[in-house]
């Protein structure tokens, strides 16, 4: 087994043992994953713990090309340039926080390889690839990859998609809630992770108006099933407020039920100065889109600050042997 494959193996097993689990970071390059590299080094130092770098290198095999007097040589290159990738990347994070760094060579799919690295892990963390030279378009020259979107949809713990580094000034947590399971999971995650960088707390409630058979076509019976409903939203809001300030003694919490059809662009709108922006994820389905659901799915496409996607509880519980405690922050 090699020395790599050992860290691997050590750091399921500090998790499991009791011990904090790592932040774990997947890498492409260094500088293509950087963003991602410095936030999760820095969020590694500031919980005290470790961080896990993880760069996925599959052998390439076609056929019968690699069983030539060459194949040698240009495997052991192959694995050279991975593990000279893993060593920049772990100077980088040195570099950016005072954190303790170990580094992982998987030969296995990306996929696979961050699943693997997140069983026990606090955090996974992945970035979005930049667009070819010229292509601006609607996402600042990055585009997220089907890895980032399939571990936000996956993974055990939370996972964070850091397309950019946060904005200077960036302050405070934006959390989409609408009641259900996987939004609870993602407000206590939201609130414990406010609490514990004392930042400000913003809870949206994205809500539309009813529209069924009860209200036909009378203008008044409408309005008056609109005002309904926008006072029931208010009144759940104000309820987990307070619940969160019971909770949290000292938080800085707001909230506010905002009518509209695209809750994306709700938080999105919210988000633009906050330091994260946290929604939850759904935990069964057969796509990417039912998975996360499709707020999220839309908000990891078109954020700018770092999301963060939290798995609900059942979820999570799966690969903690039955705690149903909720998601760490």
């Amino acid at each position: 087994m090699s020395a790599d494959a050992d860290a691997a193996v050590d750091a399921v097993g500090e998790a499991q043992d009791g011990g904090p689990g790592p932040v774990v970071v997947g890498i492409d390059g260094v500088e293509e994953s950087r963003a991602a590299l410095t936030w999760a080094a820095t969020e590694a130092a500031r919980r005290g713990t470790w961080l896990h770098v993880v760069h996925a290198a599959p052998q390439p095999v076609y056929g019968d090309v690699w069983t030539g007097g060459y194949a040698p040589l240009v495997l052991e290159e192959l694995e050279a340039v991975a593990r000279r990738t893993v060593e920049a990347a772990a100077e980088v994070a040195r570099q950016t926080s005072p954190v303790r760094v170990r580094t992982h060579v998987s030969h296995e799919s990306p996929r696979k390889a961050l699943l693997t690295a997140a069983a026990g892990a606090q955090l996974v963390v992945t970035g979005a690839r930049r667009r070819g030279r010229g292509h601006s378009g609607l996402l600042g020259g990055f585009v997220l990859g089907s890895t980032s979107l399939f571990i936000a949809s996956r993974t055990p713990c939370p996972a964070v998609v850091v397309r950019e580094e946060p904005a200077a000034g960036a302050r405070g947590v934006v959390v989409g809630w609408d009641g259900s399971a996987q939004a609870e999971a993602a407000l206590r995650w939201a609130a414990d992770r406010a609490t514990a960088t004392d930042g400000d707390l913003l809870v949206l409630t994205v809500w539309r108006a009813p529209a069924d058979r009860a209200t036909g076509f009378d203008p008044g019976a409408f309005e008056d099933a609109r005002r309904a409903a926008g006072e029931d939203v208010d009144r759940r809001v104000q309820d987990v407020l307070d619940r969160l300030r019971r909770e949290h003694p000292g938080l800085r919490v707001q909230g506010r039920g905002v009518e509209d059809t695209d809750p994306g662009d709700v938080l999105l709108a919210a988000a633009e100065d906050a330091e994260l922006l946290v929604v939850g994820a759904r935990g069964h389905g057969a796509f990417v889109s039912a998975l996360l659901g499709s707020t999220s799915h839309d908000v990891l496409h078109r954020a700018t600050c770092p999301v963060v996607v939290v798995p609900d509880a059942g979820r999570a519980a799966e690969h903690r042997g039955g705690d149903r405690s909720g998601a760490r922050a």
